[in-house]
């Protein structure tokens, strides 16, 4: 019963009502659906990530794997190989034969690629006294010799051999692990290779091998870039990344030192970007900055590099298609949603619109039944008891009551028409008509309206050959719009406020429509107070009356004009508004057809 005792709302509060329970309907809607979206985007986006380690783990088993394949390579190298000059047995003679070694040759990079050693500095071999020896040098020397070049040679290619064997010695002299080899002993080992880190710009590979009694330190050294150059490149091109990808190669005990390698796939292949060596400070903050925001994968490498670690990232996930599609779905659900949502608000707002006009409709057809209706039964009813003696005054209450239910009988003719209208019920026929008749209309359906209110009626044909020119009309419906238009213009036009009689006038003007050549416009202008551009847009609305009903002055029930537009829709024409000052004016457009064509067609 609690509900049954609340107050009725009005428009304004049901339509606030209206606009809260669309937002919170559009918000119940969004929310779920949107977090909805959103986490299947994330998904998406971490299926790409997922691939995108997928992928850089398997870059990282491949790198471990050609590391691999290189060492076993290079531990197969003989063991007297590391000296200028190998002792062969021939199995013929039953002999040792003394031959040059393979790795003498002295174009180091044709040699690098036969051993697939890529950056390829020099071979070397120690023995256990700490005498230094080389493939490419047939004397050998130790740390205390002050002359490595021998006297009096002028042979090139033997100043050339000293010169690649004395450069790889002061590399190796660099390094503290091997001179704590030398200087502790060199104890035996597996025989396999293993890897120095100690020299920034170059990796040294040492393996100690045993002949007979004696141990021998002997390896190789390679230039760190190119040799970890040609691991990567490679790898990288046959890897599935579509965006820029930063591999990033840090010592662990040299956390300031790392190698850079920029990979970005293009039309012609690969991008490298190879930064020198020590790398530059500024440039090393902006590629971590800019290539480190979306780590894909770490990952330690496989001994004997153990002592590095591998980063790929990159800046940012390359959108997929399905991501793009999920996109574009997104945006298009939302949009859809938005505009369905602001559908059916237009749509509430309407119906509220409407609903109030009804209202208003009923509010102002009850006023209009109910004062005539008054008025006459009171005036019946003296008239009936005979209580009028005066002849003048039976006649005056006769003429009001025939007034008054003449406008009752305009009222139910119009709503019964836009019914009518409304049911598609209308019988609507066009007929040609002479202007000279619908002049004649005019002035038969207006007069008696106007002469009683005071107004002037001015007709004013602006056609030339008007008499051979007839109009597409229904004469019933031209008749109705016309008195519509005028009861309109009449009732709205307030003699309290204008109090200049020369404005209470109706112009009727015939002429030809300023852009359609097969139609003629019929302007009927008042001089009145006018409209608003607000009112103007809504003037022909069901229902609409501008103003509130409980302060109108005026009569009417907000159907009049939109009776005319409907008339004027069924006769193939057109009503439109002109504002004026002062006044307002009715444009009427209708088809036209000269005379003699009229009468072929009756014909």
């Amino acid at each position: 019963m609690r509900f049954l005792n609340k107050p009725l709302l009005n428009y304004s509060q049901r339509l606030r009502r209206l606009r809260y329970f669309a937002l919170g309907f559009l918000l119940c809607l969004l929310i779920p659906l949107t977090s909805l979206l959103y986490f299947g985007y994330q998904q998406l986006e971490e299926n790409a990530l997922a691939s995108y380690q997928r992928e850089a783990d398997a870059f990282v088993i491949s790198v471990n794997r050609k590391l691999f394949t290189k060492l076993t390579l290079s531990n197969n190298l003989p063991n007297n190989a590391f000296a200028y000059y190998q002792q062969i047995y021939n199995p013929l003679t039953k002999q040792l034969q003394q031959s040059i070694s393979p790795l003498s040759d002295l174009d180091v990079e044709q040699l690098a690629v036969q051993r697939y050693i890529r950056g390829l500095v020099g071979y070397f071999q120690y023995d256990n006294k700490g005498h230094f020896n080389s493939p490419v040098w047939p004397f050998s020397w130790s740390k205390e010799d002050d002359n490595y070049i021998a006297q009096g040679e002028n042979d090139s290619e033997l100043i050339a051999r000293e010169k690649l064997a004395v450069k790889v010695y002061k590399i190796l002299s660099e390094s503290s692990t091997i001179e704590n080899q030398l200087r502790w002993g060199i104890k035996k080992e597996d025989g396999l290779f293993k890897v120095i880190f100690d020299i920034p710009k170059y990796f040294i590979f040492y393996r100690i091998v045993s002949n007979g009694q004696q141990n021998k330190l002997q390896g190789y050294i390679v230039e760190r870039q190119a040799y970890l150059q040609y691991a990567f490149i490679g790898l990288l091109e046959k890897r599935r990344f579509t965006s820029p990808v930063l591999v990033k190669l840090q010592n662990i005990n040299s956390p300031n030192q790392a190698d850079y390698f920029l990979y970005e796939s293009s039309s012609d292949g690969i991008i490298e970007v190879k930064p020198k060596l020590p790398i530059d400070g500024n440039w090393q903050q902006q590629l971590d900055g800019n290539w480190q925001q979306q780590l894909i994968s770490r990952s330690r490498l496989s001994s004997p590099f153990g002592d590095y670690w591998v980063f790929v990232s990159t800046d940012k996930i390359p959108m997929t298609a399905s991501m793009l599609f999920s996109k574009l779905f997104i945006l298009v659900l939302i949009v859809v949603i938005l505009a369905a949502c602001y559908g059916f608000y237009r749509l509430g707002v309407s119906q509220l619109m409407l609903a109030e006009q009804r209202l208003n409709f009923v509010s102002s057809v009850s006023h209009e039944l109910k004062t005539p209706l008054t008025s006459i039964r009171m005036y019946s009813e003296m008239l009936k008891q005979g209580t009028i003696i005066s002849k003048q005054h039976r006649q005056d209450y006769y003429e009001f009551i025939y007034n008054e239910s003449g406008r009752l009988t305009r009222l139910i003719n119009n709503i019964l028409q836009l019914s009518s209208l409304s049911n598609q019920q209308q019988n609507i026929k066009l007929e040609p008509t002479e202007l000279a008749l619908l002049q004649d209309i005019i002035r038969s359906k207006t007069s008696s309206i106007i002469e009683k209110h005071g107004f002037q009626q001015n007709f004013l044909m602006e056609l030339p050959c008007a008499e051979n020119l007839t109009v597409l009309v229904d004469q019933d419906a031209f008749s109705q719009v016309i008195i519509n238009i005028t009861d309109n213009a009449i009732k709205f036009f307030d003699k309290t406020r204008i109090k200049d009689v020369c404005r209470q006038k109706i112009d009727f003007i015939f002429r030809f429509h300023p852009s359609h050549k097969q139609w003629i416009q019929l302007e009927i202008r008042d001089y009145g107070e006018g409209i608003t551009t607000d009112q103007a847009s809504k003037i022909f609305g069901l229902f609409y009356r501008g103003g509130d009903e409980l302060k109108r002055t005026t009569q009417g029930t907000g159907i009049g004009l939109a009776l005319v537009d409907e008339l004027m829709i069924a006769q193939q024409g057109k009503v439109e508004i002109a504002r004026k000052d002062p006044g307002l004016a009715m444009l009427l457009s209708f088809q036209y057809k000269p005379a003699l064509e009229a009468d072929e067609t009756s014909i």
